[in-house]
């Protein structure tokens, strides 16, 4: 089978496969659970060590995409923090794009050791812990990707950052109003999310949930990106057809 997808990818077959590839994967996913998938608790450090064997520290198509938004609101000079920075592959290619001062923050002390050995500024910090206690002065940003839909109680992270930030927070998140989420809910399972177990993600947003959710919280949507999702359609019905958004946060008082 391996043979066979690697002459159809030399072929000049190559795109008409990639295209039925795809829509294959999609369609899948409407019924089926990941091959990865286990009941249970994950251990932070020991998915580091999976991630390792299997490109770690690499971007793949989507986070490259959802990391050149990040790139692109921030400017030379600014000061930038990023929260949960794992593999630090994101804090690596704003660096490559802009020149920035830039700080991250990580649980698993092997994701920071991993981070410092490639040269970031790196520091051990659990966020679920007030804020305060690692942070002593301001940034222009601060970055949230993929982590407010981990969090129990996102609010109060989002609130005791208020003091910490100048320009605003950046907010990457999956659409659960994503049409694909919403057929595989009529085939009667929950939206796919998840990777390894479905304890990954504790709260959920639609487009419509999160301008409600950041107004009761006192902050402004200053700007939303739809970066990932259904080409041609993602950017003019972005509830229905995009798969993930960036968010700019700015303080409403």
């Amino acid at each position: 089978m391996r043979a066979l997808k690697d002459g159809f990818l030399k072929s000049p077959l190559r795109l008409p496969y990639l295209w039925a590839a795809n829509r294959y994967r999609q369609l899948r996913r409407l019924f089926a659970y990941p091959e990865t998938a286990r009941v249970g608790v994950v251990d932070y450090d020991t998915y580091w060590d999976n991630k390792a064997q299997s490109g770690l520290g690499i971007l793949s198509p989507w986070r490259q995409r959802r990391a050149q938004v990040f790139t692109d609101v921030l400017k030379d000079g600014d000061r930038v923090l990023d929260l949960g920075v794992g593999d630090g592959a994101l804090l690596l290619y704003i660096l490559q794009h802009k020149r920035i001062e830039a700080v991250g923050l990580d649980v698993s002390p092997k994701a920071v050791e991993y981070c410092r050995a490639h040269g970031l500024d790196v520091r051990l910090a659990d966020i679920n812990r007030p804020i305060s206690e690692t942070l002593d002065a301001p940034f222009d940003y601060i970055i949230l990707s993929e982590i407010i839909e981990h969090l129990p109680d996102p609010e109060s992270l989002l609130n005791s950052l208020r003091p910490f930030v100048r320009k605003g927070i950046l907010v990457s998140i999956p659409n659960t109003g994503y049409h694909q989420h919403r057929l595989r809910l009529l085939m009667g399972r929950f939206p796919l999310q998840w990777v390894v177990t479905p304890g990954e993600h504790l709260r959920f947003w639609t487009r419509a949930d999160f301008h409600w959710w950041a107004r009761q919280i006192h902050f402004r949507v200053a700007r939303e990106f739809p970066y990932e999702g259904t080409p041609g359609l993602k950017g003019v019905w972005p509830s229905l057809f995009a798969a993930a958004f960036v968010y700019l946060l700015e303080d409403a008082g």
